[in-house]
C-alpha cells in the first residue's frame, strides 16, 4: 500500500500537467491562462532557428488570433477591448511573418506563394466576421484587410468594405 501512494501522486501530477497544458493551449483572450499561452508562443518564436521557421510560426499565430476573434465574436458576453486587442495582435504577428518571409524570399530569389495563400485565407475568414463587429472593431479589421491586400497587390487601390 505505501508503495502505491507515490505512484498515485506521480500520476495525479502528470494528469494535472496535461490538463494545465491543454487548458493553456485552448485559452482565449481574457482567460487566466492566456498570458501563458502567449508566452509559450513567444518562446517558440524566439527559439526558431531561421527566418522560414519564424515566418511559418508567425503565420500560424496570426491564424490563431483570427480564430480567437471569431470565438470572441460568438461569445455571449464580450469583454470590452478584447476583440480590438486581438485584431491588433493578429496584425503585429502578420507583420512579423511578412518580414521573415521577405528575408527568406530575398535570399532564395523566388516567391514561395505562402503569402498569397495566407492572405486569401485571412481575407475570407475576416470578411465573414465583419458584420458581427462593432464600428471600432470593424475599422481595425478593415485596416488589417487593407494591409494584407496590399501585400499581394501593391499596385491596386484598397478594397472598400462595409
Amino acid at each position: 500500500r505505501t508503495a502505491l501512494v507515490p505512484q498515485l501522486v506521480s500520476l495525479a501530477l502528470a494528469g494535472a500537467l496535461v490538463a494545465g497544458g491543454l487548458g493553456t493551449y485552448r485559452s482565449m483572450p481574457g482567460d487566466v491562462l492566456y498570458p501563458l499561452k502567449r508566452a509559450a508562443e513567444s518562446t517558440l518564436f524566439h527559439l526558431s532557428t531561421d527566418d522560414a521557421e519564424r515566418a511559418d510560426r508567425s503565420f500560424g499565430y496570426a491564424e490563431t488570433r483570427a480564430h480567437e476573434v471569431e470565438e470572441l465574436l460568438g461569445a455571449t458576453r464580450r469583454e470590452s477591448g478584447l476583440i480590438d486587442e486581438t485584431l491588433k495582435d493578429m496584425e503585429d504577428t502578420t507583420r512579423s511573418a511578412v518580414t521573415s518571409l521577405t528575408r527568406v524570399e530575398r535570399r532564395s530569389g523566388r516567391s514561395t506563394g505562402q503569402l498569397k495563400r495566407f492572405v486569401q485565407k485571412q481575407r475570407n475568414q475576416i470578411e465573414i466576421m465583419l458584420p458581427k463587429m462593432d464600428e471600432n472593431d470593424r475599422r481595425r479589421a478593415n485596416g488589417y484587410l487593407d494591409y494584407i491586400d496590399g501585400l499581394t497587390q501593391p499596385d491596386s487601390p484598397p478594397v472598400t468594405r462595409e
